[in-house]
């Protein structure tokens, strides 16, 4: 599930391609990011789940796939034009028993279509065609060096051929296992090899790649090194991949809903998250978890089928719609989170009352975190603050919604320092936004001694006039001398050598709570129950 992202405003790429907007702006196909830097791969292989063999050609900048070349092989490898070797079951850098060079053999005459291409290098040992800058040749074998690709010159008899080697931009297209070169692709700058499973739009594809099973089509990127493996999907289909990963695929049809709407209008707002590296979104945290179908079934199928299509909107538009896996029993306004200073209102903090139905059944819902005073200063001072020993630790500041807005450390010397909850989860590895600072957790006390709240959630004053309303914001008692302010002064930890974090929970505590969903269906509630009561002022549609 996913527990923290940055939010990002919108960019163009104008490099090999750039994603289809709808009319709304909504980009109806994404690039996904599977493999890249320092994850990039020196070769990717891919095989035919639904469907036989694959096309090869490249994507326009509205994600049209232009076909140049086809193969009925069902299993095979694109590698970088560098010296790799299959190893394991994958391509590597270096030589071995099956080795794909980079130096070919490549004959004098040009062809006007893959077809004639391909003729002429059937009738040699080794031979391919290739498209280089649009234009069509027959090269023959994958030699490690120019050495011996002018010794298989020599015995092959090719004495019109010429030694050839390619750009940092080409890939080749080989069979798997043999790595015998198959096809070979050269757009320069300007065009990316892709790769369309299927030999035609007869069937929905479905490949697999490293383990799991995509829709869509392939893109490989390179500039000088390993292979930047996209994935080409459209947007309905890759919601239905981020969906399982996202939320249990048992939990209740309209959570399930909720989240796939979630997972849409997040996608909808991120989709220039990664525009400099050439794709839209990642399949990691960073973006959505994105992993393909093995974890899809009918019920996170048909939950995304059942909201094609829908947003949550605020104004009109799109909205930012974080979520994380429960929030203890509040969510947070976004700006005492990460300080936005973006108008987000939509992202306002509510008080949870269905949480709590599945509290006993969440693991480490309630926790615990202790760190030293020293370990605190240290953090401190790595952070370049020029504390001495911390000798207190506090929220000196609540939430409406009653969570931490401000924490404060002191040093012997009696200067402050303070803090949001977010940079307190991070630093100290906290699992949410809703805690409490010191034993006991700052407890207030209501109708006598007997009777203690953690927090002013679910508290309620009783006015002059009679009226009862909800207790918000930090609260104030009356006292002898007028009033004070209750909460920072009984959170205080003055004695010992730890400073003792007490939460529940588990995220950054913005927008809707997975936990909070699957509660609210379980009562009953659809997901536009759901996601209205999350989302502030908002529509969907």
């Amino acid at each position: 599930m996913r527990l923290i992202t940055a939010l990002l405003t919108a960019a163009l790429f104008l490099g090999c391609s750039a994603a289809f907007a709808g009319a709304a702006g909504i980009k109806e196909t994404l690039r996904v990011g599977l493999f890249y830097g320092s994850t990039a791969l020196p070769g990717a292989n891919l095989e035919n789940s639904v469907g036989n063999g694959y096309r090869f050609g490249w994507y326009d900048d509205g994600l049209a796939f232009h076909q140049v070349g086809s193969t009925t092989e069902t299993q095979i490898s694109m590698v970088k034009t560098q010296n790799v070797t299959f190893s394991g079951g994958n391509y590597v850098d270096g030589a071995g028993a099956v080795t794909v060079g980079c130096y070919h053999l490549q004959l004098p005459m040009t062809y006007p279509t893959f077809e004639e291409a391909q003729s002429a290098a059937s009738g040699l040992t080794n031979g391919f065609p290739a498209w280089i800058d649009g234009t069509y040749y027959v090269r023959v074998g994958a030699y490690p060096t120019k050495e011996a690709a002018l010794a298989a010159q020599a015995a092959l008899g090719l004495t019109d051929a010429a030694v050839a080697g390619t750009s940092g931009y080409a890939v080749t297209v080989v069979v798997t296992k043999t790595g015998r070169p198959i096809f070979q692709f050269d757009g320069g700058q300007n065009d990316c090899l892709g790769i369309q499973p299927g030999l035609d739009d007869s069937v929905t594809p479905v490949t697999w790649f490293k383990g799991y099973r995509y829709y869509g089509g392939f893109q490989y990127r390179r500039n000088g090194g390993n292979l930047t493996v996209i994935n080409i999907v459209d947007l309905e289909d890759y919601i239905k991949g981020v969906l399982p990963y996202e939320m249990n695929n048992a939990w209740p049809l309209e959570a399930l809903k909720a989240q796939a709407v979630c997972a849409r209008t997040y996608a909808a707002t991120i989709s220039s998250n990664h525009a400099g590296s050439g794709f839209d979104v990642c399949n990691n945290t960073h973006c959505q978890m994105y992993q393909g179908l093995n974890q899809a079934n009918s019920n996170t199928d048909q939950a995304v089928e059942e909201t094609a299509g829908e947003f949550v909107r605020y104004r009109g538009q799109p909205a930012v719609t974080y979520y994380s896996a429960s929030d203890g029993g509040a969510t947070e306004d976004v700006r005492n989170i990460w300080n936005s200073t973006a108008d987000l209102p939509h992202l306002k903090g509510v008080v949870d009352p269905y949480e709590a139905d599945l509290a006993d059944g969440i693991s480490q819902y309630n926790w615990t975190v202790t760190v030293s005073k020293a370990q605190a200063a240290d953090k401190l001072r790595s952070k370049g603050y020029n504390c001495g020993a911390i000798t207190d630790a506090y929220v000196a500041e609540l939430s409406e919604t009653g969570n931490p807005k401000t924490i404060t450390f002191v040093d012997a010397n009696g200067k402050k320092w303070s803090f949001g909850p977010e940079t307190m989860r991070i630093w100290f590895g906290l699992r949410s936004n809703r805690f409490t600072i010191g034993e006991g957790g700052g407890s207030y006390y209501v109708n006598g001694a007997s009777d203690a709240l953690t927090s002013i959630s679910g508290a309620y004053a009783v006015n002059g006039d009679g009226a009862v309303s909800a207790i918000t914001g930090t609260p104030y008692v009356a006292t002898a001398s007028g009033t004070d302010r209750l909460g920072a002064a009984t959170t205080v930890t003055s004695t010992g050598s730890t400073i003792t974090f007490t939460g529940s929970g588990y995220g950054h505590n913005v927008g809707m709570s997975q936990q909070g969903a699957r509660a609210m269906a379980l009562r009953g509630m659809d997901y536009i129950d759901i996601l209205t009561f999350y989302f502030t002022d908002i529509t969907v549609e």
